[in-house]
């Protein structure tokens, strides 16, 4: 996210000029810092200011979300604000010249602490900036006290933007993917005429007269919960994400992970009636898990979890739940579906590829583990 030129912060901001409500003082502030090196810059803790001294960042974070990550933040955007009101967050803004440039927060949770958000002013020396805020955050985070753990995952900037500082202080990084598919036509249901391009039988609605011989796809239901803790667990925690989010590493944590989806709106405005489960008629045991939140309403639907049984993977039955949400959720009016991926789960982003996914983000996952 570093805009050098003027011209590039316009490019970063194409729906704000057809905006009756844009910010004026943010589209200045971005021309500004364009152009303008940073004078006198401070790190102050970030409990020593009010909410409304964020506003401007929070808008401009906003419009980032929305136009870099196709992301709705305003409800999340609310909650930061209404935390920071209330002194609930520990981390730091980055002052210059007496306006806040930036800010970084974190929260601990018993031995393990999570980097919420690093987010600096677009434009100019946005990286120089934000490297300079993260290792203040860091240099408090590795002398807390007990601290075991550290994981931070920032979608606004490249890997490579922050892992030498990373790095630097002992951490593992892993790239990561914000991934997308375009649901045009999936208003359409599968061809069961018989034939494909290679003359044989339609792979979709093979998949689909499979599933349904074998499989029953409910709503993931509170009476599925415990089945479906057990199963992302048991699909995970041995998995390059349980490498990242230590809470695929217990049923105890999947669980935690399950409810942000489902109840705190973590995840964007979870979706009841398109998230499903597969359970195995045979056994009636959850074979396998589709989450699915909103996060641009009508438009941009999010799968925030996807897990099959190990006993029932490679065989199509995630790739069926999929083309069964895209059916669905096209009906509904969405225009696409997002999704974050692991590079390291190559599988995972070719089966992606594969649906028609493609990559418009990337960005970092970084962890630290105290040595033995």
């Amino acid at each position: 996210m570093r805009l050098l030129l003027l011209p590039s912060a316009f490019c970063l901001l194409p729906s704000a000029f057809c905006s009756s409500t844009f910010n004026l003082r943010l589209l200045l502030w971005v021309i500004l810092s364009s152009v303008l090196p940073l004078a006198n810059p401070e790190i102050i803790d970030i409990r020593r200011f009010k909410a409304g001294d964020f506003r401007l960042l929070l808008d401009a974070e906003s419009m980032v979300w929305g136009e870099a990550l196709r992301w709705n933040y305003a409800s999340a955007s609310r909650l930061v604000s209404t935390c920071l009101e209330e002194k609930r967050l520990a981390g730091y803004a980055l002052l210059n010249d007496g306006g806040i440039d930036g800010y970084g927060f974190f929260f601990y949770e018993a031995e393990k602490a999570l980097i919420g958000d690093l987010f600096v002013m677009p434009g100019g020396d946005a990286k120089d900036r934000a490297v300079v805020l993260l290792e203040r955050v860091l240099e408090t985070l590795l002398a807390t006290p007990g601290l075991s753990r550290v994981e931070a995952q920032l979608p606004h900037f490249h890997l490579e933007d922050l892992d030498p500082c990373f790095r630097a202080h002992g951490f593992e990084s892993y790239l990561r993917r914000f991934m997308a598919v375009p649901l045009f036509g999936w208003d359409r249901p599968a061809d069961r005429s018989g034939s494909s391009l290679h003359g044989g039988a339609n792979p979709r609605a093979m998949r689909e007269a499979w599933v349904s011989r074998d499989f029953l796809i409910e709503p993931w239901e509170r009476r599925h919960d415990h089945q479906v803790a057990q199963l992302i667990y048991h699909t995970y925690h041995h998995h390059v994400d349980g490498l990242i989010n230590d809470q695929y590493t217990s049923a105890e944590g999947a669980t935690r992970l399950m409810e942000t989806i489902t109840e705190m709106g973590g995840c964007g405005e979870y979706l009841r009636d398109e998230s499903c489960v597969a359970l195995h008629r045979p056994t009636r045991s959850v074979a396998a898990l589709l989450a699915l939140t909103a996060v641009r309403p009508r438009r941009t639907a999010h799968i925030p979890q996807v897990a099959v049984a190990r006993e029932f993977q490679g065989m199509g039955l995630g790739t069926a739940l999929m083309e069964r949400a895209f059916t669905r959720l096209a009906a509904k009016g969405f225009q696409e579906v997002s999704l974050t991926v692991t590079d390291l789960n190559a599988g995972a982003v070719r089966l992606y590829e594969r649906l028609g996914f493609t990559t418009f983000q990337t960005f970092g996952a970084f962890v630290w583990n105290r040595p033995d």
